[in-house]
């Protein structure tokens, strides 16, 4: 079988790689969500000097995805982000190893032994006044399979791989030295990886995505849409993290549309057969990409989990790059 963590390294411009950890604290006060980037997707550096590739290569060179790698935290305390990193680092600063996995970033890391996941984050918040410190171990359930789809269109592969979709997460956050005492999280967390080799702008209308855990089933949906490509909405449920029900093109009904303060057009309430979740509380949003606390109801069975919207062709817009350096920071450490 292959290693669901695998570096694709694609090299095509614009590809794009990352490997997604997530987690909710058991009294649902936390949440936390670290990602890896190899190829940051929402970097309009990298996106902009991508579009003038593909539309002149002679005169444009392509861009190396790996000068655009970004390690990424999110912190949410009741739902309010109480921290927050998104910060890119040139190609000297990436290193992978595949036996064991290892994927390191500046000063943060996320490796894999026979127990499961050691994520250590230690990177610039925001706001460039403090360091965030993580040390995470996420230990998979113990029927733990993976899972893997290639949900790109005509355009190029994407591939979307569901690595460990249940973990008992264990470990310690802290917000600098002089923000009180470290944050001792003890929750359940999911991890995926995606490796596309489009760039996501000129290849993709949009997704959708989401998560729960409740007893000892996980559930996931993902919605993809490529511009060159058919529309395919993906269903799975894991029982103590093994895929035990995969269902390829389920309908997924949308309703009760809104729109969030920057525009985006959104779904509130979204269903399958035997499952709904709506989107109760905002945390994180932006041009072209919003992340929601989300309460499903799955079995009779409700519970909160995590659901995210990609609304693709707003990448890179020059009317919203602007916003993009309030959030993405290149520090220098």
């Amino acid at each position: 079988m292959l290693d669901p963590d695998r570096f694709f390294h694609f090299s095509t411009p614009g590809s794009q790689e990352w490997w997604y950890f997530d987690a909710i604290s058991d009294d649902g006060r936390y949440a936390v969500v670290i990602v890896w980037y190899a190829g940051l997707p929402f970097d309009p550096d990298y996106g902009v000097a991508t579009l003038r590739h593909l539309k002149d290569p002679s005169r444009y060179p392509a861009p190396d995805p790996l000068d655009h790698a970004a390690i990424g935290l999110s912190l949410y305390d009741r739902g309010k982000t109480v921290a927050y990193a998104l910060n890119r680092y040139a190609a000297d600063r990436f290193s992978h190893t595949a036996e064991p996995f290892e994927v390191a970033i500046a000063g943060s890391h996320v490796s894999r032994d026979a127990d499961g996941y050691r994520l250590h984050v230690e990177t610039p918040a925001r706001d460039g006044l403090r360091t965030i410190l993580a040390d995470l171990r996420f230990t998979p359930a113990f029927a733990t399979g993976s899972l893997e789809r290639d949900l790109g269109g005509a355009g190029g592969p994407h591939h979307w791989i569901l690595a460990a979709a249940d973990c008992r997460v264990e470990g310690s956050i802290r917000l600098g030295e002089d923000d009180g005492p470290a944050i001792e999280f003890h929750g359940r967390g999911y991890h995926d990886h995606n490796a596309g080799a489009e760039e996501i702008s000129a290849a993709w209308v949009r997704w959708r995505w989401g998560r729960v855990h409740i007893g000892n089933k996980t559930s996931i949906y993902y919605q993809a849409e490529p511009r060159d490509g058919r529309k395919r909405s993906l269903w799975v449920v894991c029982e103590d993290g093994q895929p035990v029900d995969v269902r390829d093109d389920v309908p997924l009904r949308l309703d009760e549309w809104r729109r969030n303060p920057l525009g985006i057009r959104y779904a509130s309430s979204l269903a399958v057969e035997g499952a709904q979740w709506r989107h109760r509380n905002l945390v994180d949003y932006g041009p072209f990409y919003l992340r929601w606390l989300s309460e499903f109801t799955v079995g009779g069975e409700t519970a909160t989990g995590i659901c995210e919207l990609l609304e693709a062709a707003k990448l890179h817009n020059p009317w919203f790059n602007w916003m993009i350096p309030y959030r993405l920071k290149r520090p220098k450490r």
